[in-house]
C-alpha cells in the first residue's frame, strides 16, 4: 500500500501529550486525595476538564495524528493507559492503607465495591477498554492509517 502522507515527528507530537496527560492527572488524583480520598463532584469536573483537553488535542492535532502511523489510536491508548492508571493506582494505595486499619479488608472491599471507586475503577477500566480495542482492531484493519 503506498500512500501521499507526509512523515510527522510523531515523539515531537505525542510525547508532550502524554507528559502534560500524565501531569494532570496527577494534579486531579492530588486533589481527591487532599479533598479525603472520596470520589466526588470535584473529581469529576477535574475528570471531565482533563477529558475535554484531550477533546481539544485531539482536533487541534488530528491532521499531524493522520500523518502519523497508528497516530490515533496510540493518542486513546495513551489517554487510557493514563487516566485509568492514575484511577487504579490511587485505588490501590487507598486499598492498602485501609487494609491496615481495624477491618481493615471489609473497608476496603466496601470502598472498592460500594463507592463511586467502583465506577472510577472496574467499570470506566473495562468499557473504556472494550472501546480502545475495537479502535484497534479497527488501525489494525486500516494498516495504522485511519481517514
Amino acid at each position: 500500500m503506498t500512500t501521499n502522507q507526509t512523515s510527522v515527528n510523531a515523539r515531537r507530537l505525542l510525547l508532550p501529550y502524554a507528559l502534560i496527560l500524565s501531569i494532570a492527572m496527577a494534579g486531579v488524583q492530588t486533589v481527591i486525595a487532599l479533598t479525603g480520598g472520596q470520589i466526588g463532584l470535584l473529581a469529576g469536573l477535574l475528570t471531565a476538564a482533563v477529558a475535554l483537553g484531550i477533546v481539544v488535542w485531539l482536533w487541534s492535532n488530528r491532521r499531524e495524528l493522520r500523518r502519523v502511523r497508528f497516530g490515533q489510536v496510540v493518542a486513546h491508548a495513551v489517554a487510557f493507559v493514563v487516566i485509568t492508571s492514575s484511577f487504579n493506582l490511587h485505588a490501590a494505595i487507598r486499598s492498602v492503607a485501609l487494609a491496615g486499619e481495624a477491618d481493615g479488608f471489609q473497608l476496603a472491599a466496601h470502598d472498592l465495591l460500594a463507592t463511586p471507586w467502583f465506577g472510577a475503577t472496574l467499570v470506566m477500566s473495562s468499557v473504556w477498554g472494550l472501546g480502545l480495542l475495537i479502535h484497534l482492531i479497527g488501525a489494525i484493519l486500516g494498516r495504522g492509517w485511519e481517514d
